[in-house]
């Protein structure tokens, strides 16, 4: 495996049924859905002054256990920038696209440096525990497409 990668699925399924299954298939997997409010990239695109094609659709999905990244975050802040986990849905010629970035653990841990003295987890467990996650991603896309 590359240092990052992209998970790539499509399906016939339509954009709002692909939508509301992630968001089920989430849940079911003990993870929660957050910031719906400001999912949706054409509105936002739009209310700024962005030109946008008529029928495109696209939403970033967040996922977030906060029970880990809660105690993970504060042990090392700069972990904050990998918690973030976003399924990124779109519509392409008839079909409805997912998409989301895996990061390897091995980059994870040298991005991150030398643990904070005492710091639990540790930066490899963090990093394990983000390569937990990211297998959950791909097996709640997998489960929608």
């Amino acid at each position: 495996m590359t240092d990052v990668s992209i998970y790539r699925n499509s399906s016939d399924k339509s954009f709002e049924v692909l939508i509301e299954d992630l968001k089920k298939a989430i849940v079911a997997s003990g993870f929660s859905v957050h910031h719906l409010d400001k999912a949706d990239l054409v509105a936002f695109y739009r209310n700024l002054g962005v030109s946008m094609p008529e029928n495109y659709r696209h939403v970033m999905i967040q996922m977030c256990k906060p029970v880990n990244s809660g105690k993970s975050v504060p042990a090392n802040p700069e972990r904050s920038v990998f918690v973030q986990k976003f399924f990124s849905v779109y519509n392409k010629g008839g079909k409805t696209e997912i998409r989301f970035l895996i990061y390897s653990p091995e980059l994870i841990v040298n991005l991150l440096g030398d643990d904070v003295e005492g710091a639990e987890p540790t930066n490899q467990d963090f990093a394990q525990n983000m390569t937990n996650a990211f297998g959950a991603m791909k097996k709640i896309a997998d489960s929608v497409v």
